[in-house]
């Protein structure tokens, strides 16, 4: 069986083809004004706050994200000004990226909801799992969380059959990029990566991206690859399982067959495990109280 870099390479002239008929979106006008300001040497946050507020809905979201159980904030804030200084710089742009996200990969007629909460649970649990493991930043946990899976939207827009291909997936021992690629010519990690580096996130939220389903990784230290980017991929197995067990869902294949791999990874007995759960269920429920 190819691994995933060979399947890659042998399917390249094939999914190149395909993905000349995938719209890869553009970095959005406002994402890049903020990326630009962020970099330079000294962070303009008036401008900042500015390019928030002449978008009400972005304003608001940052608002209600400031205000939630999240930050646990004594006083709510009252403005975007006030949100800004609270949040900073990197949870501003996650804020802005996945509502941005939403607006920009929706389908039009096609619930995804549920798509989203997941991916806005992923990457709250995510950067909460991330708090506990030494040297991996919780703010680059969280983007990594809100983008990990952001090729499937693109993949639904394309493939009217894309629901079936994840069905199989979460059905087969097969991985799921494997799945993806034997229905289609591509896969979403492959998708998700590429729209993420046209955004311009760090390269080690792409390569995350990209191998974040290759969970051999975790087992197998003898590849050439960062320390990271493999916290990250247990990371995100183990959100995954905590966030289907909150909201009553079976486990994906992929717990079963590498879950015990990913709590190894990371370090976790059984017991730390059980309190984590306990911790992130009561963020997931308090953030679920705050919707309403």
């Amino acid at each position: 069986m190819l691994n995933q870099t060979e399947s890659a390479e042998v399917a390249a002239d094939f999914v190149s083809d395909i993905l000349k008929t995938i719209t890869i979106p553009p970095c959005p006008a406002i994402v890049a004004a903020l990326l630009q300001e962020s970099r330079q040497p000294e962070v303009d946050f008036h401008k900042i706050v500015r390019l928030i507020s002449g978008d009400l809905s972005l304003a608001a979201s940052m608002m209600k994200t400031a205000n939630s159980p999240f930050f646990a904030l004594r006083n709510k804030v009252q403005n975007v000004q006030h949100a800004a200084a609270v949040l900073g710089l990197k949870n501003i742009i996650n804020i802005v990226n996945g509502l941005t996200l939403q607006r920009t990969l929706s389908p039009k007629g096609v619930n995804m909801a549920r798509f989203w909460d997941r991916s806005n649970f992923h990457a709250m649990v995510s950067s909460q799992l991330a708090r506990h493991v030494p040297g991996l930043n919780k703010e680059d946990a969280y983007t990594f969380g809100l983008f990990h899976d952001c090729g499937i939207p693109i993949l639904m827009q394309r493939f009217p059959d894309y629901k079936d291909t994840l069905a199989l997936a979460n059905r087969s021992p097969q991985p799921v990029w494997e799945v993806e690629n034997e229905r289609h010519g591509t896969d979403h990690v492959a998708i998700g990566s590429m729209l993420a580096h046209n955004w311009q996130l760090p390269e080690l939220i792409v390569q995350a991206i990209r191998l974040h389903h290759n969970l051999e990784i975790l087992s197998d230290t003898s590849a050439d690859i960062a320390d990271e980017i493999r916290a990250l991929t247990a990371i995100s197995l183990l959100a995954d399982h905590l966030i289907a067990g909150f909201l009553g869902a079976p486990d994906e294949t992929e717990w079963v067959l590498h879950g015990a791999s990913a709590l190894n990874y990371l370090g976790f007995n059984e017991e730390e495990f059980e309190d984590l759960r306990a911790e992130i269920n009561e963020e997931l429920s308090a953030v679920n109280e705050d919707r309403g």
